[in-house]
């Protein structure tokens, strides 16, 4: 089970297993982005000019123009005047954005469903044409906007078949679905390569560093192999916020990585007594992070309890980090489904303060340490666990 915001990062470490089709397809969407390689040698680089002309909107049309820089968000308005609005700013670094067009005299509730155009906003004089409304307005005089269109060209054919397959599976055996689950996963890769591909290509580009926290940062990504890719972009890009977002997981991704000793934690149990990792030195310990409210943990529990049984006596032990908030639910989950070990949990659910510190964005996840502390396995779930621990022991 996954935070919305890490749905693609999970697709993108997709190898053999596949997700739900409609889970598949809401992630597949999100790949179609915008990008920008280098400034045109017309940009105005004291600031950006926006300008937009609607060729049948009616006046006293108002245009808000939103975006968030350095944690704050930006809001500005302009009326639609003859059919034509303006805006003029100045940007650090380009930035995600987006103009609502809101027609007669209140907005729609709730906002989104309106008439919404997003783009990014850097530094140059940026032209919009659209009619009457704003959603499929034409833009141009931005490179980071025309690279966009670009990528989404590529991209886009391939979401096309994902859509057509998976409109095609209803009423099939699960054996034609599971051929047809092979081939969404040949379009996936496709996606993933023409996204990392533009990643390597465009150092100069914004839009390049945010496909990276998707592409590049997925689950279980190498760190160093990360780093150096992320230290081939412009230094100025670097210092943004997205970048120092990056590097922190990169970060926390090197502190994690097989052959690093796991970080020690302290957590209160069901009793609320205080568990410490450390405690445990000397034996395998696998780190369960799981949560009541997660259906894939609760589908893999009893593969975890089969093995708990199994090695339970040759130093082996399991300690369930749960991203719960209710102690109830949590509490209720364990006696139901038979989970015999130790079990923690600080009850702030994704905000649970092991799961920042081991940078878990996904459940169920696990980590597999070693009597002397050192982590020596990932992510092992299903016959994977227990072919992992039959050779161990």
């Amino acid at each position: 089970m996954k935070r919305i915001d890490h749905n693609l990062s999970e697709i993108l470490n997709a190898q053999g297993a596949f997700p739900r089709p409609f889970l598949l397809l809401a992630i597949i969407l999100m790949t179609i982005g915008a990008c920008k390689e280098e400034k045109k040698e017309d940009a105005n680089l004291d600031g950006y000019s926006i300008t937009g002309t609607l060729q049948e909107s009616p006046d006293a049309t108002l245009a808000i123009l939103s975006y968030k820089q350095n944690d704050s968000t930006f809001r500005d308005s302009s009326v639609v005047n003859q059919g034509k609005f303006s805006f003029q700013g100045k940007v650090e670094h380009p930035v995600n954005a987006m103009i609502f067009l809101r027609h007669g005299d209140s907005s729609p509730e709730p906002e989104w469903k309106g008439d919404i155009f997003h783009f990014y906003i850097e530094n140059s004089d940026i032209r919009m044409v659209a009619t009457d409304s704003i959603k499929h307005a034409n833009i141009e005089g931005s490179m980071l906007n025309e690279e966009s269109f670009k990528l989404s060209q590529q991209v886009s054919p391939l979401t096309d078949e994902i859509i057509a397959l998976q409109n095609r599976m209803k009423g099939r055996t699960k054996e034609q679905i599971m051929v047809t689950y092979d081939t969404i996963q040949i379009y996936v890769d496709s996606i993933r390569k023409i996204r990392h591909d533009f990643i390597v290509a465009h150092p100069h580009s914004y839009k390049a560093l945010e496909e990276f926290t998707s592409v590049e940062l997925r689950k279980g990504f190498d760190a160093r192999e990360a780093e150096v890719l992320f230290y081939k972009f412009d230094e100025d890009l670097q210092n943004t916020a997205t970048g120092k977002f990056i590097l922190d997981k990169i970060a926390i991704g090197k502190k994690t990585a097989i052959g690093q000793e796991a970080m020690d934690f302290t957590q209160k149990n069901l009793d609320g007594e205080d568990f410490k990792l450390s405690s445990l030195r000397g034996k395998y310990v696998l780190i369960d992070f799981w949560a009541a409210w997660c259906k894939p943990c609760r589908a893999e529990n009893p593969n975890l309890v089969k093995a708990y049984n199994t090695y339970k006596d040759q130093n082996f032990e399991i300690v369930g980090v749960s991203l719960d908030a209710s102690k109830e639910q949590w509490k209720n989950a364990i006696e139901k489904d038979g989970l015999p070990w130790i079990h923690v949990s600080d009850l702030q659910y994704w905000k649970n303060e092991v799961a920042i510190q081991y940078d878990i964005n996904s459940v169920p996840a696990n980590i597999l340490i070693d009597p002397q502390g050192i982590i020596i396995a990932k992510n092992l779930r299903g016959e994977a666990l227990n072919e992992y621990l039959s050779q161990l022991f």
